[in-house]
């Protein structure tokens, strides 16, 4: 597997502060607190990723001793004195679910030695400029063609629409130089929701469904087919990241071919988000049991699905989609 680095900056900051009492071999704790975990765009963009992420909690192991994962801003009793080997690693929501916490397998730890005192607080920020930092290699995989779809190739993108659906296509447009108009968001006419994309790339993907067009299907145009540099593990974590913001549901999984016959699979439905504040989000839908289950019974190759059919109570709606990565 072919690795790529993004860096991912930690600052140890000490400080003091109070705590409560309570029972045990130590009877005070320490404590630690992590605010958050994030990108440095400029590591980021050495490997032509954007710093995009939804890092939601913090795991933390401590001289070996894992003490679970905690939602970020986190504060965390450690019973614990003197100096501690402390391992820090990001945590996602898998497909968005709130009982999927788990350790993000692409994103690697960083590991520092922390002298712990009774009744204080050993305090972890980010910040780019501090004069304590570790750097730490992101993980992530190119193996695969479609491994950082960000559309910045303009039209020639990695998506073909599915024929049978009778599919509105996916279309790319420029947030630097074209003014973009949004139906829905009359508030933001010069899409000052597209002002953060704007540093970091040029293109993106839109899906736009009406009453007469309400229905988009689209599959990767590669397969990731059996063979020494294409095939996707068996019972390992396999992951697809995608940037969104959507008004709309959609669908996100796999299509799979077996004997010659094309097998849709979906894995995630992503929701729409709120017409008065819509944020772009990221989520990190994992497919690992369906490609696994598929690779069981015989399938040759696999494409990402990406689907969509115009809710009940829209009259139209759009879907904009950017950094469609798989990881394994």
């Amino acid at each position: 597997m072919l690795k790529t680095g993004i860096y991912l900056f930690l600052f140890v900051l000490l400080g003091l502060t109070g705590c409560n009492k309570f029972k045990g071999d130590q009877e005070v704790p320490s404590y630690i607190r992590i605010d958050s975990i994030n990108i440095s765009p400029a590591s980021a963009s050495v490997f032509g990723f954007t710093p995009s992420h939804n890092i939601t909690d913090v795991w933390i192991t401590i001289d070996g001793w894992n003490i679970g994962g905690y939602q970020l801003p986190a504060t965390i009793p450690v019973l614990k004195r003197g100096e501690q080997k402390v391992l820090i690693q990001a945590g996602i929501l898998a497909n968005n679910l709130s009982l999927r916490r788990t350790i993000y397998p692409f994103y690697s730890g960083v590991e520092f030695t922390v002298n712990f005192v009774e009744d204080s607080v050993i305090n972890v920020t980010l910040k780019e400029d501090g004069t304590m930092q570790t750097a730490v290699a992101i993980r992530a995989s190119n193996k695969y063609p479609l491994s950082n779809e960000s559309f910045e190739r303009g039209y020639n993108h990695s998506f073909d629409t599915v024929p049978t659906y009778n599919s509105v296509p996916l279309e790319v447009i420029n947030v630097r130089n074209e003014k973009i108009s949004h139906p829905l968001y009359p508030d933001n006419p010069d899409s000052s929701i597209f002002t953060s994309l704007r540093l970091y790339e040029e293109h993106i993907g839109r899906i736009h469904l009406t009453k007469d067009s309400s229905c988009c299907c689209i599959m990767s145009k590669e397969a990731c087919s059996k063979g020494e540099d294409s095939e996707l593990p068996y019972n390992k974590p396999i992951y697809i990241e995608i940037d969104y913001l959507t008004n709309n549901i959609f669908e996100v999984g796999i299509v799979s071919t077996r004997n010659g016959r094309p097998f849709t699979h979906p894995v995630v439905v992503v929701g729409g988000q709120s017409q008065k504040n819509p944020q772009w989000s990221k989520i990190y839908v994992d497919i690992s049991n369906a490609v696994t289950a598929q690779i069981a019974d015989g399938a040759d190759d696999f494409k990402i699905l990406i689907r969509a059919y115009l809710e009940e109570n829209n009259d139209e709606a759009y879907i904009y989609l950017d950094n469609i990565r798989l990881v394994h």
